[in-house]
């Protein structure tokens, strides 16, 4: 049997990080990078679509390549710098302050998904615009098993009509509790899921940071808990880890259902858990799928 195919639209970055402990600028980071190391673990043919400068560095390219994620997807502009973004994590991670975004080529990419590319039997599209993520959708030439979106807060408040059409064509979103409750309105869970469910996706993720996370599929419901560290370095790139362990997950499984998420969802925790022990990617490098399953298990 073939494997299953999983395209990723997401973007890549060079990342500036600061903690009360740590610091580090120009990293390589972006969800399209962590996402890569993720599903780097699961039996699929996977693709990223995405775009970055005359800064970005020909071994980090190797590294995404190393994936065994194919990059022909990746443009280069020759005249533009890497997305760049960075924050400071302050009063024991509970507050994270932005301090620089610059887009660069971000600000002017359109996705161009190839015809080869074009029937992914997985899309994952990574937080990044809205308008991107309708283009991508918008340029397939078939519906994917599953379309999962990832978003956040800032496009949520600053492009709230094209979010909107993007989550009436995905079947799995997945935000947190804060920004569940931006969009819908409601605090508790259920509600803010039945919502988001009218709104278009059959299957919602909600996440709950250190208490874990919620799916919901209309009147079924799975409640996790987060693997518990000893110490958090670094939560940047958690949620891309998370998304990226279900998807690849899912592009391995037999079919998208309530319990195959179930499982992914254990695998984008445990995912998660070991990248927030260290800055940036380190601790994804040299991670084994023994290492990952062993915390599936404990999870159970």
């Amino acid at each position: 049997m073939s494997k299953k195919s999983l395209l990723i639209v997401a973007s890549l970055a060079y990342d500036g990080i600061e903690t009360k402990e740590n610091k580090v600028d120009n990293i390589l980071g972006g969800a399209g990078t962590y996402i890569c190391l993720s599903v780097k673990h699961f039996d699929n043919n996977c693709s990223i679509i995405s775009v970055v400068g005359n800064d970005f560095k020909d071994h980090d390219l190797k590294l995404l390549e190393s994936c065994g994620v194919d990059i022909s997807g990746i443009k280069i502009e020759q005249n533009d710098k890497t997305f760049y973004w960075s924050c400071i994590y302050t009063d024991n991670f509970k507050e994270r302050i932005t301090t620089k975004t610059e887009l660069n080529v971000m600000a002017s990419f359109n996705p161009v998904i190839p015809d080869v590319k074009s029937n992914p039997d997985i899309l994952l599209l990574g937080n990044l615009h809205p308008e991107i993520q309708l283009s991508a959708i918008n340029q397939l030439n078939n519906k994917p098993s599953a379309i999962i979106l990832d978003t956040m807060n800032y496009w949520i408040e600053n492009f709230w009509e094209t979010v909107k059409e993007v989550i009436s064509k995905v079947d799995i979103i997945s935000i947190n509790d804060e920004e569940s409750e931006m969009i819908t309105g409601h605090k508790d869970l259920s509600e803010a899921a039945g919502v988001l469910h009218s709104m278009g996706p059959k299957y919602v993720i909600i996440k709950k940071g250190k208490n874990g996370a919620e799916l919901f599929n209309y009147k079924k419901r799975y409640v996790t808990g987060a693997f518990e560290v000893d110490k958090v370095i670094d939560p940047t790139g958690a949620g891309d880890c998370f998304i990226g362990g279900i998807s690849g997950f899912l592009s391995q499984s037999d079919e998208i259902s309530f319990e195959s998420i179930k499982l992914a969802i254990d695998y984008g925790t445990s995912l998660a858990s070991f990248n927030v022990e260290a800055m940036g990617t380190k601790n994804l490098l040299n991670l084994s799928m023994n290492d990952i399953q062993t915390r599936v298990n404990k999870l159970k």
